[in-house]
Parts: structure tokens; sequence; C-alpha cells
């Protein structure tokens, strides 16, 4: 086989196993963790409806073991793939270069690169706030926290603090997450095959564009719920959020 063969085997064999891990790459951020988010996000919302309720949603979710295994197996690994080769793509792209390569589609391949970067950082904080916090042992008390899981009261100090910046992270920790995965939802489509014209490409668009929104409002409401029950050190008498205000009974005053 000539030097030229040789070379033309191994550049295709180099472009099918890039191709290969782009489907991967694709795969797991729409499935599992675009699963795990929607999960994530619902259970959540349920600090809308108090301490009570949202601290007995996330003891149920770690109620069995097995739980801790298929998170680490189905999330904590794909996610190490999905941000290591995610960064690997925006470093060798040039759609990044939005000045050099100006439309909608550069743009939005860069926001999505951008927006990568920003949930990595933020989940980091994330999972060190609630996953490390909890192995350790740092939250558990014999009387207020027996189970050491994070807790509503938990959340609530750290977002009505605002010299800890929490609630503003975790707003857009959530806006950059949900961008992520409903842009990467329409590119997942095409990738996969799954829209092939520009009819069916456009719908895709529309429809994640609506799942994001949702998800948004699912986010940023679990954030509000946090607000609702710990709230009482920043309303001002007679204002809105009074007793007497227009959104007092969403207070849940004592």
């Amino acid at each position: 086989m000539s030097t030229d063969a040789v070379t033309n085997v191994s550049n295709a064999t180099a472009s099918h196993k890039e191709w290969v891990a782009k489907k991967i790459h694709s795969f797991v951020g729409v499935v599992p963790l675009g699963v795990y988010l929607v999960l994530h996000l619902t259970r959540n919302v349920s600090s809308l409806a108090g301490p009570e309720a949202f601290d007995s949603a996330v003891r149920t979710t770690w109620t069995h073991p097995i739980n801790y295994l298929w998170v680490a197996l189905l999330v904590y690994l794909p996610l190490a793939f999905h941000s290591v080769y995610g960064v690997m793509l925006m470093l060798e792209s040039e759609k990044t270069n939005v000045f050099k390569h100006f439309n909608l589609e550069n743009v939005r391949y860069f926001f999505q690169r951008l927006s990568g970067l920003g949930v990595l950082g933020f989940l980091f904080a994330h999972i060190f706030l609630t996953r490390i916090h909890v192995s350790m042992g740092w939250l558990q008390d014999a009387t207020t926290n027996p189970d050491g899981q994070v807790t509503y009261n938990y959340f609530a100090t750290h977002m009505t603090d605002w010299s800890k910046g929490t609630a503003i992270v975790y707003g857009f920790g959530v806006l950059g997450t949900v961008y992520h995965l409903a842009n990467g939802l329409s590119t997942f489509c095409i990738s996969w095959g799954i829209t092939t014209g520009q009819k069916a490409i456009k719908t895709a668009e529309i429809a994640a564009l609506v799942f994001g929104l949702l998800m948004l409002v699912l986010g940023y409401a679990t954030i509000v719920g946090f607000f609702m029950y710990d709230f009482k050190e920043f309303v001002t008498p007679h204002g809105p959020l009074s007793p007497t205000g227009i959104l007092g009974p969403l207070m849940h005053y004592k």
C-alpha cells in the first residue's frame, strides 16, 4: 500500500472516530443529562409548596442507595465526557469567532459553547454546595437534619443572603443551563437525522424554544420558592410583599 493510501485510510479512520465522538457528545447531552435536568427541575419546584414539601422530595430522591450509583453512572460520567469534549470542540472550531463569521448559526454556536463553560462552573459550585456537603456530613444535625441531606432552610439561607450572591449565581446558572439544553436539543435533532428539511428544522427550533422557556420558568419558580418562605427581612411596610400587600397572600406569613 502506498504512503498516500495509508494516509487516506488514517484520515478516514480519524474522521470516523471524530464523527462517532460528536454523536456520543450530542446524545449524552440530551440523554441522560437532559432527562436528568428535567427531573431535577420538576422536583425542585416543590420549593413553592414550602419547606416540608421540598425536604420530603429531596429525602425521597436519596432514600435508596441505588440512586447514588445511577447518578454516578448516568450523570457524572456522561457529564465529564460531555464537558471535556465540548471544550475541545470549542477550542478547535472557528465558529466561536463570531466577528469573523457573523451569522445566526455561529452566534448560537458561540453562546452554546459559552453557556457550556458557564454551566460547568455553576455545576462545580452547585455540586460542592449539595453533594460534597452531604457526603462530608457537613449538613448533618442529630436534631434538625439527621439525614444530612440538603434542606429548604439551607437553600433559603443562602438565597436570601445577598452578600453570598447565591441567588444571582443560580439565576444565571439556570439561564445558561436551559439555553445549553434547549439549543443543544435542536442541533441534536439535526445531528441524528430526526429533522432533515428546513420546515422540520424550524419546527424543532420552535419546539426547543417552548421547551426551554418552560424549563426556565420551572428553574426560576424554584428560586422564587426559597424567597416566599424566608423573605421577611426584605419586606417594606405596606409594600406589595407586606401582609396587606397585593402579593402578601403568597408569602405564607404566620
